[in-house]
Parts: C-alpha cells; sequence; structure tokens
C-alpha cells in the first residue's frame, strides 16, 4: 500500500536527501500531482492501494429491496437506509412520520421505503441537518405532500433564500441555536453546530432511541472523506467530536457509506482526526528550516513552487506517520491521509 507523490514531493526529496534528477520531467506534459491512474502497471496506479479491512467489510450493509436500497430497524419505529454511498432516517410515530434528510441519489427510493415500513401512515414532518443538495436535494419527492413541515436552521433557511438549489424544499419552520420538539410522543432535539457547513450544521438527537445524527462528520470504519469530510471549519471539526460524545447514543448516523455507526467509531475517529492534528503541529517547527532548503533548490527564483515543496514534505512525512499508525485500523487511510494532513496544515499556516 502507499500515497501518492507528487513531482514536486519528488523535488522535496532532493531537499532532503535524495537525488534531484528526479525533477527532470517536472515540466509541461508532466502527470498532474496526486493523481490516481487506471493503468495497472503505472507508479500511481489504483492497484496500488490497500483494499477494504475485512472488519469494514464485515459490517458493510447489503441492499435488501428491490428499489436499490438498504433498509433496516434500528430500534423501534426508527429506520436507517442507504444506497450504500448516502445515508438518511426516518421515524414511524403515532402522529406521522418524521423524514431526517433525503439524498438526490435515492428520494424516490426513499418514498417507496417508508410506505414499504409504515404503508399508509402519514408524512408530516421533513427535517434538514444541512442545506447541502447532496444530502436534502431528494426533498422534491416529498414536496407533494399538502401541510408538510419542512424544518432547518435559520440560518440554512437564509442560505437557501439566497441560493435556492435544485429538489431542495422550502422551510416551512425555522430555528435558532434549538428545538425541542415531541412529534407522537416522541422528544427530538436539534442543535446546531458547526463542523461542516458553511453556514451551521444541526445535530438531530433523539434520546429515547439513543441516536444521534451529525451529516458530513465521520464515515464509520474508514478514514474520513477527504479534507475531514470536506469541512468548511477545521477548528470546528475538531471540537465538535467532544460535543457529539457527550450525547447518550449507541446509533450514529454519519450520512455516508453503508455502516451506521457507533459511539466506538466516534471514539475512534476523534483518535484519528487528533493524531494528524498533533503530527502536523509537531513538524511545523521545522517548515522555516523546510522553506529555505526549498527556496536554495530552486536558487530563489520561484518562491511558490519552494512554498509547495516545503508545504508537501511536512504532508507527505505526516501521512507516512498516519498511515503506518492507522493502516490496521481504519480503511482507506493510504486514500485520504495526505489531504487530511494537508488540511491541518493550512490552517496552521494560518493559525
Amino acid at each position: 500500500m502507499r500515497y501518492l507523490m507528487s513531482v514536486s514531493t519528488i523535488a522535496c526529496l532532493a531537499v532532503f536527501g535524495e537525488s534531484p534528477s528526479a525533477l527532470a520531467g517536472a515540466g509541461h506534459g508532466h502527470n498532474p500531482a496526486n493523481t490516481i491512474s487506471v493503468q495497472a502497471d503505472h507508479p500511481d496506479s489504483f492497484r496500488h492501494f490497500a483494499p477494504e479491512l475485512p472488519a469494514m467489510r464485515a459490517r458493510a450493509a447489503q441492499i435488501n429491496t428491490d428499489f436499490g436500497l438498504h433498509v433496516s430497524e434500528i430500534e423501534p419505529g426508527l429506520f436507517f437506509v442507504t444506497d450504500l454511498i448516502y445515508q438518511s432516517a426516518f421515524l414511524v410515530t403515532d402522529a406521522g412520520v418524521v423524514v431526517f434528510d433525503a439524498p438526490p441519489s435515492f428520494g424516490a427510493g426513499l418514498r417507496a421505503a417508508i410506505e414499504m415500513k409504515a404503508p399508509g401512515v402519514p408524512i408530516t414532518h421533513f427535517i434538514m441537518s444541512h442545506a447541502h443538495a447532496d444530502h436534502n436535494g431528494g426533498g422534491y419527492t416529498f414536496a407533494d405532500i399538502e401541510g408538510l413541515s419542512v424544518i432547518a436552521a435559520a440560518e440554512n433557511a437564509d442560505s437557501l433564500a439566497r441560493s435556492p438549489l435544485r429538489g431542495m424544499l422550502t422551510p416551512t419552520e425555522t430555528f435558532g441555536e434549538a428545538l425541542e420538539l415531541t412529534i407522537g410522543g416522541v422528544p427530538i432535539e436539534l442543535q446546531t453546530a458547526n463542523f461542516h457547513a458553511e453556514d451551521v450544521d444541526v445535530m438531530i438527537y433523539l434520546p429515547e432511541q439513543k441516536f444521534l445524527m451529525a451529516i458530513d462528520t465521520i464515515t464509520p470504519g474508514e478514514a474520513p472523506f477527504m479534507n475531514f469530510g470536506a469541512t468548511s471549519n477545521v477548528a470546528g471539526y475538531m471540537a465538535n467530536f467532544e460535543t457529539f460524545l457527550a450525547y447518550d447514543f449507541e446509533h450514529f448516523l454519519s450520512g455516508h457509506v453503508s455502516v451506521l455507526g457507533n459511539r466506538d467509531d466516534v471514539v475512534k475517529a476523534k483518535a484519528y482526526a487528533e493524531d494528524v492534528w498533533n503530527s502536523v503541529y509537531g513538524l511545523m517547527p521545522s517548515f522555516g528550516g523546510r522553506m529555505m532548503e526549498s527556496m536554495q533548490l530552486v536558487e530563489f527564483q520561484n518562491g511558490n513552487l519552494a512554498y509547495r515543496i516545503a508545504m508537501e514534505s511536512v504532508r507527505d512525512e505526516c501521512a507516512a506517520g498516519i498511515i503506518e499508525r492507522w493502516q490496521d485500523e481504519l480503511s482507506v487511510v493510504d486514500l485520504w491521509a495526505d489531504s487530511h494532513c494537508e488540511t491541518v496544515l493550512l490552517y496552521a499556516i494560518m493559525h
């Protein structure tokens, strides 16, 4: 298993003891940095990446409907839905069905899943975790439901008013920092946070079911997606693990892959993220020296190239250590570790 090494990273090896002859092809026409090749014999071939861990594969949900979804009841009346890439959930109460997110990849299938598990029960509430179309752009499939209460954080509603997104419902009820609901006798707690979206995220908590939903955070059994779930708030992402763990939960729905998470997944993801953070900050005292050596390498003629070389040296040293320590604990570490290290590195440079 391995992680990708870009042309300018190879240049950095020259700074720290390897031959600079590797730079010979670094002109027009060289392969872009961090590009996975589909050619089996290429140095950066997809075949060089580790397969998913058996423990991860053993937890993977399987499609169990004729409309291409996995649907399972995780607590009485609470159902988990996934197309093996995106996730959603719905709650069947005495007053009707409450829907939590509707990814466009299976919006219509979600309606079918609800009808399959709760035939004839009206859908009364639709609660958004955040205002990104990849998790709620399937809301259009619920647009025909008369009287549907569409609940969103006020900041999410404002974002959608300014920039409407295809497929997303218009909120009919908004809230500020928090909202407590009781629907059909079932309590639901909504709390805003800042760990992913550029405006605000909403944590959805069902205390009786010990169910916590925080979208685009972790990927259970795997290293997080690129740049820690493409977060727009690195510090918020890191800080909110303590917020999640303050809840009493057993089920953790994070929005991606086929696995429904649990408390142990959040604990492990926290340890992974902190390892990346500490690794980068442990290397930062050497950044000035790396930068000067890079400037000498390029003969003080290209400051941008020198800066990139120095950054990639920190990123790659961080990633190598992360992969070594975590490759047997989480899947796809070798695929995303470099992006995690780079994300924290950019934050560290600016802070």
